[in-house]
């Protein structure tokens, strides 16, 4: 990813609010890479219940970083993802995240349980 001219502030750096929308983002790829994420989403998604980012370094204008993510943590109803934002060029960590995310039954306005198939997705994707 290239850190866009709308995404810096007026001190030059990347906005605070803008990395939880690159986390949005690799939550999406990845829910996507394991093929539980179409066009339409249904009845089950899921909801955060928590998101958290740790600055490390301000990210300027222009540096191309990788965002990397990773689901650490499944229980019945949740799971947690864990998310680093790197220099590509040098590797350093410039923010580290971490959201709780929750299975959530629209239509009945509740969580529940995380779907078999997700589960399974995500543990055959965690095993690489």
């Amino acid at each position: 990813m290239q850190v866009r001219f709308r995404d810096v502030d007026a001190m030059g750096h990347v906005n605070n609010a803008v990395y939880f929308t690159y986390m949005e983002q690799a939550r999406i790829d990845y829910m996507r890479a394991i093929g539980s994420m179409s066009d339409s989403l249904g009845e089950t998604w899921f909801i955060l219940a928590e998101e958290l980012c740790q600055f490390k370094s301000p990210v300027p204008y222009g540096m191309p970083i990788v965002i990397q993510v990773r689901v650490s943590e499944m229980k019945d109803s949740s799971f947690v993802m864990e998310y680093r934002i790197v220099d590509r060029n040098t590797g350093r960590v410039m923010a580290l995240g971490r959201t709780v995310n929750v299975a959530y039954d629209y239509p009945a306005g509740k969580s529940k349980p995380i779907p078999v198939e997700w589960r399974e997705r995500i543990e055959a994707f965690e095993r690489g």
